[in-house]
């Protein structure tokens, strides 16, 4: 063999390795994922990532009070991304990403899969909107929502095929809590977090007629806008996520009271305080049914129901033999179905079902 063919031959080489060693190329997209955020850490040996959020664009004056300008900027940014670097797969969170994403997708003539991740709607659009959405979706490769009503709601509401619909619980590690060694509010309480299509009027109503009780609510500013809030109630907004944890993580037990009979909130909320074995009353809803068992790992109440919701939250108040019991359910729940790698092997199965090469 002389050297120019050694060469050749090596050169070729060369380049079979740097092919079969180039990892796939996610592009992910969300209101406000950051680098190391999602699934990143867990599958740096299997896959590289390129983020995109709204939140990139804070610095730029046009878009800094522009919510929806910020979310349009990095939802192209992202779709350009993909087409110009070649990505293997595009994941976007939260419908008004993926609804953007998909159209700007289009527009660049990307061909390879889109994945909706966290596909959920705490009020489903009517109209003129929700025509648009239904349009948008269109060419989107998978759904994936973290209630089994949903799949049905979606399907119906947006003709979204249910085979592209597909159900996960929602999978996390244990939350982080700021000084988990010390309580940022003192004192017994229980507690309310979260702002997704909560019934705050309803539960201000009940916690009235418990004015013995001392109430903490992390909620929205917009949450309790109107009501009028009683002395044995204290209301915490837009604080650290951390901080939040740490005000479920010192409640006797939590409140999640749901506006409906119908709505598919309040997962993350409600899995948080499984993985910390807290005890939770909730609303007796179709949308979480996948996670809660009345009696076993939380206590239910109907919806708009001021009389079932106090008589509830004086039992738990009360017995606190109960709430660990449930507690501990819930822990165990959570340790099955909800946790992180869970979650991380369905998504690694689906990147395979849409064609992501993945090594390991």
């Amino acid at each position: 063999m002389n050297q120019l063919e050694e060469i050749s031959i090596s050169s070729v080489a060369d380049a079979s390795d740097q092919v079969v060693q180039e990892k796939p190329l996610v592009i992910n997209c969300s209101h406000t994922t950051q680098k190391g955020d999602f699934f990143e850490p867990h599958t740096e040996d299997t896959l590289r990532w390129r983020h995109f959020s709204a939140k990139d664009s804070l610095h730029t004056p046009l878009f800094r009070n522009n919510g929806n300008l910020r979310r349009f900027s990095a939802c192209l940014r992202a779709a350009r991304a993909a087409q110009d670097l070649g990505a293997s797969i595009v994941v976007t969170h939260d419908p008004r990403i993926s609804f953007a994403v998909q159209h700007f997708l289009k527009l660049y003539s990307y061909r390879g899969p889109h994945l909706a991740f966290s596909f959920n709607y705490p009020w489903l659009p009517s109209g003129l909107k929700s025509r648009l959405h239904r349009l948008g979706f269109k060419g989107i490769d998978r759904f994936v929502v973290y209630s089994t009503i949903e799949r049905e709601l979606y399907h119906e509401h947006f003709n979204i095929p249910l085979e592209l619909l597909e159900f996960t619980h929602w999978g996390v590690a244990p939350p982080h809590i700021d000084s988990p060694g010390k309580p940022i509010v003192e004192g017994d309480y229980l507690c309310a977090i979260g702002g997704n299509s909560r019934d705050y009027r309803t539960f201000i109503e009940s916690v009235k007629r418990l004015p013995e009780i001392r109430v903490v609510m992390v909620v929205r500013p917009e949450n309790v806008v109107g009501i009028d809030i009683p002395p044995n109630v204290k209301v915490m907004t837009d604080i650290p996520f951390g901080q939040a944890m740490n005000v479920l993580a010192f409640s006797r037990f939590m409140a999640l009271p749901l506006d409906g009979a119908r709505v598919p909130c309040g997962h993350v909320t409600l899995v948080n305080a499984m993985h910390l074995g807290k005890a939770f009353a909730i609303t007796r809803s179709v949308g979480v049914v996948d996670y809660v068992r009345e009696g076993d790992n939380a206590l239910m109440f109907s919806a708009k129901s001021v009389d079932e919701m106090t008589s509830v939250l004086r039992r738990m108040w009360y017995e606190s033999e109960l709430c660990a019991q449930l507690g501990e359910a819930g822990r165990a729940f959570a340790a099955e179905h909800c946790t992180e790698s869970h979650a991380l092997l369905g998504f690694k199965r689906i990147l395979r079902e849409l064609g992501v090469p993945l090594s390991v």
